[in-house]
Order: structure tokens, then C-alpha cells, then sequence
């Protein structure tokens, strides 16, 4: 009996069932572009923007203060970056296509505490002798964490994670598609959610993005994720690549051919694995710092908060055209050369936050954070499988995940203590441009891996 459980369990998550890809019309790679884009926004409800619209629900059923709910939510979130380089390594092992039903299954528990957090912290507020501030700050804290792991974390990585193992040398123009798609629906995430908080409250909201994002996300990813074409008969790209030398010797030829499957430790020694995640983790801890007290600076600036909040539509319209070029042109050079414009632009963008009180300010601040945007979405699929190869993926990919992570979550807090020493954010908007500047002199040192014909 238990080895025919075995054999039907083994069955269920066969190449082949419950249908082969290479009998698809088209190389079956586009599709898990459009499976893995539904993962990638389908993590939103444990990004920032989309936590964050719950917050007011949160603020009223605990015994928290804002700061307390911010520092909750601060420690949830680095629990998750030191917790998602394990991940890494189980997607390595496992594969993608049970670790997206993982991260589906891990998200929709987490929004389902979310919707019972009243309820949770009654019972056990009787059951407990602590006091109900400290049942409210831990137990808001691992969902957070949860949140945070199995949204921003797994379900956001195994995403990625399906895209370089289906694509080589089109990796940039899928990258830049999916931008499109992705940048879009996070920009336009906060507005989507409060309509539907509106319409179906927060609980119903809670229970409608629990079944979409995360029982939706891991039905959708046992029955269309395989985990490398290989696997399925199938070529990267749908056909064999042309024998290409080093690349690096020849800045005529393409600059996406995969390189020599390195192990996380040789990694780890790697100058050019910390410059990227550094000028990456950069991103992740000025924009959420940025985005997180956007009210209060654009409060301290002179600007309503209609007006602050309107930067958001050109930084997003910026950041998808930037995106799509950005991938476009990581097939035909170099990927310092987007590394570098990457920090500049950010330097770019944190100087414009000096003088948000002036239009010029705002100009800056919309085109150095709009073309961030796009060339971070770039770097971060197409990075790692073109330095290091696809075999430790998942590791080296959990480990970058876990430094931005980490960065995003003390962003709020590196914007907030500026504010709270001096009166604005000025201290901060100055260390994030000398950061980028000094990252960008960093770049320049950067280089692939030897890469081999495959």
C-alpha cells in the first residue's frame, strides 16, 4: 500500500503528467514565461505595497502603536532573509515546481492568520499570562514573517528561478517581457487592493487574495512549472545553441551564453556575486525606505498627498520602458554596464529627494527611481544564471535573496532615524548617494565567470 501511495505521489509530479510539454504547438518555455509572471505578481500580498494597505486593519485589532507595528514588521522581515537562503538550497533539491506549491500553500496560510488575527489574539490572550502587547507584537511578527518568507521570499525566487532555467540566450528579451507585466501590476497594486477592500472589506480581502495568490499559485504551478526543459526533451529556448567561445575575449559575440556551474562556497569568494548584490540590495533598501515614508516626506517637502503620491505613475511607466530595454540590451553587452547604471540612477534619484520641494527635485527623483526599476527587475533574472550557471541556482539565488531582503527591511528604520535625529531625510538622501557612487567605482571591477561551449 505504501509503496503504490509512493508511486501515485512520484506520478503526480512526472514531466510528462498530466501532459508533455514537447507536444505543445510552441517551445513550452513561453508558457512558463506567462505561469511564472502570475507567480511573480501573485507574491504581492507579502510585498511592502501590498501589506502595507492593511496596516490601518492591523492598527486596529492589536495593541500596537504605528512604531510598534512598523518594528514588528521590520523583524518578520529579517527572520525571512535569514530563513529564504535555506530555501534556496530545497529549490535546488526539489525543484520548482514543488516549491512553488510550497510557497502558494505558505502564502494562503499566512493570509488566513492575517484574517483571524483578531480572533488569534483573543484566544490567546486568555490563554497567556503575558501581557496582550507582547502576544500582539510576536504574533504580528511571525505573520509577518511568514508573509514576508513564503511572498516576497519563495514565491517571488521559484518565480525567477523557472525563468533562467528555460531560457539562455533569450533570457533578456523574456526578462524584459515580463517586466512589462510585472512592473504594471506592482504599480498599480495599491489602488487594485484598496477597490477591493472596499468592496469586500478586509477580511473578504483576505480570503479572496488567499485562494487567488495562494491556492491559485500552487495549482497553476503543479500543473504547468516543469523544472528544466531538459527534463521534458526539450532544448533551452527551444533549440541547441551555437558553440561560442569566452565572451568576455570577444565583446562582438552574445553576451547571454551560460557560464560553468559554480557551488555557493566558490560564490561566496566571488568580488562580482557581492558588487551585484550589493548595488541590488541597494535598490531594495532606499526604495522601501523611500516608499515607506513617502507621506511624511512628501509632508516635510510642502506637498499633499495627492500630489507625493502622484510621482508613482511616471516612475512606474519609466521603469517598464527601462525594464524591456534593460533586457534587450543585457543580450548584447556587458552586465556591469547595467549594474552601474542601476546605482547612478539611484544616486540620481536619492539627490532629487534634497529638492522635492521643487519641481526639478521631483523630475530627478522620477527618472533615476523609474529607471532603477526597470534595470533592477533586469539584473535579477538574468545575473546569477549567466555568471554562475543553473545547477546551484537556488542557492546562490537564496542568498541574495536573503542580503536584499535583510536591506529592505532596515529601509524604513535608515530613512526613519534620519528623520527623527534632524527633521527630515536629507542625512539619509546624502549616504544613499555616496553608497551608490562608491558601488558604481565597485562595478567597475566586476566580471564574468569563465563561461564554456555548451
Amino acid at each position: 500500500m505504501n509503496l503504490l501511495k509512493k508511486e501515485g505521489l512520484n506520478r503526480l509530479f512526472k514531466p510528462s503528467f498530466p501532459f508533455e510539454p514537447k507536444k505543445f504547438p510552441f517551445f513550452y518555455g513561453w508558457w512558463i514565461l506567462v505561469v511564472a509572471t502570475f507567480g511573480m505578481l501573485a507574491s504581492i500580498p507579502g510585498q511592502t505595497i501590498g501589506v502595507g494597505v492593511f496596516t490601518e486593519h492591523l492598527l486596529s485589532v492589536s495593541n500596537l502603536s504605528r512604531l510598534d507595528l512598523s518594528i514588528a514588521y521590520m523583524l518578520g522581515t529579517v527572520g525571512s532573509s535569514l530563513l529564504i537562503p535555506y530555501g534556496g538550497k530545497l529549490l535546488d533539491l526539489w525543484g520548482s515546481r514543488i516549491m512553488i506549491i510550497f510557497a502558494g500553500l505558505g502564502l494562503a496560510f499566512a493570509l488566513f492568520l492575517l484574517k483571524n488575527t483578531e480572533g488569534l489574539l483573543a484566544f490567546l490572550n486568555q490563554l497567556s499570562w503575558l501581557s496582550p502587547f507582547v502576544v500582539s507584537f510576536v504574533i504580528l511578527s511571525l505573520i509577518f514573517l511568514l508573509l514576508r518568507q513564503f511572498g516576497q521570499g519563495l514565491m517571488t525566487m521559484v518565480s525567477r528561478f523557472a525563468l533562467s532555467k528555460w531560457f539562455d540566450r533569450r533570457r533578456g528579451l523574456v526578462t524584459g517581457i515580463n517586466g512589462v507585466f510585472v512592473s504594471f501590476g506592482f504599480s498599480s497594486a495599491p489602488l487594485l487592493l484598496n477597490t477591493l477592500i472596499l468592496e469586500q472589506g478586509y477580511l473578504g480581502s483576505m480570503v479572496i487574495l488567499a485562494i487567488i495568490c495562494g491556492l491559485g499559485t500552487a495549482f497553476l504551478g503543479w500543473l504547468f512549472f516543469r523544472d528544466q526543459p531538459e527534463d521534458c526533451g526539450l532544448e533551452m529556448d527551444g533549440s541547441p545553441p551555437q558553440k561560442l567561445g569566452d565572451i568576455d575575449s570577444n565583446p562582438g559575440s552574445p553576451q547571454n551564453t551560460t557560464a560553468k556551474d559554480l557551488p555557493l562556497e566558490e560564490v561566496r569568494k566571488s568580488f562580482t556575486f557581492w558588487i551585484f548584490t550589493l548595488g541590488m540590495a541597494s535598490s531594495s533598501l532606499i526604495i522601501t525606505g523611500f516608499t515607506f515614508h513617502i507621506a511624511s516626506i512628501g509632508e516635510i517637502a510642502g506637498l499633499d498627498r495627492s500630489a507625493i503620491y502622484s510621482i508613482f505613475l511616471p516612475i512606474s511607466i519609466i521603469s517598464v520602458i527601462t525594464n524591456f530595454t534593460s533586457g534587450w540590451l543585457s543580450d548584447r553587452i556587458p552586465l556591469k554596464y547595467l549594474l552601474m547604471v542601476l546605482v547612478l540612477s539611484l544616486g540620481l534619484g536619492s539627490f532629487g529627494m534634497l529638492y522635492l520641494h521643487e519641481t526639478i527635485g521631483r523630475v530627478l527623483v522620477m527618472i533615476g527611481y523609474g529607471i532603477q526599476g526597470g534595470v533592477w527587475g533586469c539584473l535579477s533574472v538574468v545575473t546569477w544564471p549567466r555568471f554562475y550557471g543553473r545547477k546551484h541556482l537556488g542557492a546562490i539565488s537564496g542568498l541574495f535573496m536573503g542580503v536584499v531582503i535583510f536591506a529592505s527591511a532596515i529601509g524604513p528604520a535608515f530613512y526613519g532615524i534620519s528623520q527623527q535625529i534632524t527633521g527630515s531625510y536629507n542625512t539619509s538622501a546624502w549616504v544613499a548617494v555616496f553608497m551608490n557612487l562608491l558601488i558604481f567605482v565597485g562595478a567597475f571591477k566586476a566580471k564574468r565567470m569563465l563561461t564554456i561551449s555548451r
